[in-house]
């Protein structure tokens, strides 16, 4: 079925995830600690916020860049690093010569416009006014780029169907970009967009816990040994019962992180929701936002997300092979507090 070999090459990229958020969270920190040295300075030497790196809107930019990053990372990881030097080798010029061959040929050409569908929607908000639309020709070219690097590497196969795919899903990317921008201006609608947002990681979070435990044991193992690949030095040349035990060895850390990353979202995202209008710093050092109950707002945040977590580990009993447990609970409210947290901490930091 096509759904399913889909479902598979999808899970192989959310493998890299946790590796590509580790990247993102520490171009984060460095990038925020540089914008706000060079801020200080710039205020000492009375410059406008207009005349530094990002200027104004710079928590907005800053996360936009580290999600950049994150993408990139994964992208990286998935056309290259996944696979052997030299391992695939060949070139085909044919316009769809794979579309119609087996459902794994399918799905390939579905995936490659899904892959550059984030690059589309993220690049945008780094083009002025006017120029946006150029963000298609960086996808055509980015999309030649990896394709001619993986004949001359031999990671992969080179591919019309591949730049075709790219291109047309950097296209895509960039009409939700046009629209969410449209829908962003007007305050209800944002908050809506974001409704709907949390909706759909809400949907993401029940689907990954309704996955029975060899399943999901499977997917932290390739977690685990993506980390591993990173961190350890000769990984590749102990044998697979070594790999295995040194991934399953921080197979709990891996999993407990990753759901402390996805509570973090959903606290963003049902904040969001509940936002009525752009908070400034001077709001957050006073605690005026939201008339004076912006930590009433805060806990009733935390409140949704912990009560999401304990129906999420309750779902947990019915499937083959998992638990529901308190810990997890607590665990996941802790991740969601703290990417509470660190969005104030942010804030507070870079907001004028």
């Amino acid at each position: 079925m096509l759904i399913d070999c889909m479902m598979a090459d999808i899970a192989e990229v959310l493998s890299y995830v946790p590796t590509a958020i580790i990247v993102g969270a520490v171009y984060a920190l460095v990038a925020g600690i540089v914008l706000r040295l060079i801020g200080k300075r710039a205020a000492s030497s009375g410059n406008t916020p207009g005349k530094v790196p990002f200027g104004e809107n710079s928590v907005f930019k800053l996360t936009m860049s580290t999600l950049l990053v994150i993408y990139i990372v994964v992208v990286l990881m998935t056309v290259f690093f996944s696979r052997e030097l030299g391992s695939r080798e060949g070139i085909d010029m044919r316009i769809l010569g794979t579309w119609g061959i087996t459902m794994q040929d399918h799905a390939w050409v579905i995936e490659n416009v899904l892959l550059f569908i984030p690059f589309g929607l993220l690049l945008p908000f780094w083009f002025p006014t006017g120029r946006k639309g150029i963000v298609i020709i960086v996808g055509l070219v980015c999309s030649i780029g990896i394709e001619v690097t993986q004949l001359v590497t031999g990671y992969g196969f080179c591919q019309l169907d591949d730049v075709i795919m790219n291109t047309a899903g950097t296209f895509v990317g960039y009409l939700l970009y046009v629209g969410i921008v449209n829908i962003c201006r007007r305050t209800m609608a944002r908050r809506l967009c974001c409704l709907l947002l949390a909706i759909v990681w809400m949907t993401m979070i029940f689907h990954f816990s309704a996955q029975p435990a060899d399943e999901s044991g499977q997917m932290s193992l390739r977690f685990g040994m993506s980390i591993c690949r990173m961190v350890v030095p000769h990984f590749e040349d102990k044998t697979v019962e070594q790999q295995e035990t040194m991934a399953r060895r921080i197979e709990f850390p891996v999993r407990k992180a990753a759901h402390m990353t996805e509570y973090a979202i959903l606290a963003l995202l049902l904040l969001g929701t509940i936002t009525k209008d752009r908070i400034t710093r001077k709001q957050l050092l006073a605690g005026e936002f939201f008339g004076g109950a912006f930590p009433k707002m805060l806990l009733a945040v935390i409140c949704l997300v912990a009560a999401y977590a304990a129906t999420d580990e309750y779902h947990q009993l019915f499937v083959p092979g998992r638990s529901g447990q308190v810990r997890d609970v607590v665990i996941d409210t802790v991740g969601g507090t703290l990417g509470l947290g660190a969005w104030l901490a942010v804030r507070r930091l870079l907001t004028p």
